[in-house]
């Protein structure tokens, strides 16, 4: 049973709710300390005197503290309003080597901070951690998928293209691919099948991003078109604003990835079709091996020449576009 430093048994009615932020450890606790029930927060310390290190003696906030739990009970703490805290020490519940060795990970400067350890753990123990894990990450992402496909109304090239699309956002852009996909269905770029400067167009006029200052021919060409495209279709485009472009490499960048999604959606009508129709992963790799349009051989952004260089989407973005995407897509 557990016990107060005074000796008082303590009854957990419930541990209430804990807090990610700044504030109490756990809001909204009721506990039974001596034969009274409690509603309030619970704080909890390595050693009791922290209570006083963090001031949280000088802040009324921490006048509901119902229960104060600590590994080392060095010494008695009051509240503002002078109340002494009912403490539980958790000192004999639990190996101190465990404490010791959180520290010495918390502190270290290593790339991983548990890299001095992991050579001691058997390897097939690592190998089935990684394989659980890998497994519940596709399980996530295929419900995730499934849920999505629902709200299409089961319409899976419209899925297929907004998941895609997701990754082509490296992360940084993924909610901003998410609106470019929204703002421009699939079948519009189905139907200009095989036109690259109107497939770029597209992609390029509906991210806003062609409604900044350019004066280049090309992007000019592009907005132009986009124009009488967006006549057409009754389209309108997301804020260019949104598009982030710091602390990116260069061939991540939007403008890029937008480049080479544009080259996808015109070499190939039906991405899903495709997908589902390969033999093998390494087909599927091959239909995403795309380059973007000549234009961004010396461009990185609109307007800007840069040194040349051909843009591939290459093999290690491919490698994590099947496995963000592809695979649980088709799973």
């Amino acid at each position: 049973f557990l016990k107060t430093t005074v000796r008082h048994p303590i009854r957990v009615i419930s541990p209430g709710s804990p807090n990610p932020d700044v504030g109490h450890d756990f809001f909204n606790a009721m506990i039974r300390i001596g034969g009274i029930t409690w509603a309030g927060n619970v704080e909890i310390h390595v050693r009791a005197s922290d209570w006083y290190k963090h001031n949280h003696h000088k802040d009324a906030a921490y006048n509901n503290v119902i229960l104060h739990v600590v590994a080392e009970d060095d010494m008695p703490v009051r509240d503002r309003s002078g109340r002494k805290l009912p403490s539980l020490c958790i000192a004999d519940a639990y190996d101190k080597n465990l404490l010791d060795r959180y520290h010495s990970i918390s502190l270290n400067m290593l790339w991983v901070p548990c890299q001095e350890l992991i050579n001691s753990i058997d390897k097939i123990h690592v190998t089935g951690r990684l394989n659980a894990e890998a497994i519940q990450r596709l399980y996530e992402k295929a419900a995730a998928i499934r849920e999505e496909l629902a709200q299409l109304k089961n319409d899976w090239e419209e899925c297929c293209y907004r998941v895609i699309s997701r990754q082509f956002g490296a992360k940084v852009n993924v909610s901003a691919f998410e609106m470019l996909t929204r703002t421009l269905p699939v079948k519009v770029l189905m139907k200009e099948h095989g036109e690259l400067v109107r497939t770029e167009a597209l992609l390029f006029g509906q991210s806003g991003l062609l409604n900044m200052r350019i004066r280049g021919r090309y992007p000019h060409a592009l907005k132009k078109e986009h124009a009488f495209l967006a006549a057409k279709y009754r389209l309108s485009p997301m804020p260019g604003y949104l598009w982030k472009f710091m602390r990116m490499r260069p061939a991540a960048f939007p403008t890029i990835r937008i480049a080479h999604l544009a080259a996808l959606y015109s070499r190939h009508q039906s991405i899903f079709r495709e997908v589902i129709e390969s033999e093998s992963i390494a087909r599927i790799s091959h239909l995403f091996k795309v380059t973007a349009s000549s234009y961004w051989d010396n461009h990185f952004i609109f307007d800007r020449i840069s040194r040349k260089q051909v843009k591939t989407f290459g093999a290690q973005s491919i490698q994590l576009l099947l496995i963000n995407a592809i695979i649980p897509l088709i799973h």
